[in-house]
């Protein structure tokens, strides 16, 4: 994906997620303000995938194929 897809792709995520913890703090419930954050983790994540991505490109595919190359090298616990 192109960097400028990523750059926009964080851009968007982070219209919604910056108004979003700036009423985290208005909201006077703790399951609610929990609720809130627990939502808005994956859509953190995927920001900072993204601008990872948009920083460095390819930098996540080859930590992928690295951490898939050192699972497959690893003996099998259960002797199969």
């Amino acid at each position: 994906m192109p960097r400028v897809v990523n750059l926009a792709l964080a851009a968007f995520f982070l219209a919604f997620l910056i108004p979003l913890f700036v009423y985290l703090g208005d909201v006077q419930q703790t399951a609610a303000q929990v609720f809130l954050v627990l939502v808005a983790a994956p859509f953190v994540l995927l920001t900072v995938l993204c601008l990872c991505s948009a920083i460095r490109p390819g930098s996540l595919g080859r930590a992928a194929r690295k951490l898939k190359a050192r699972r497959a090298a690893r003996p099998d616990p259960t002797g199969d």
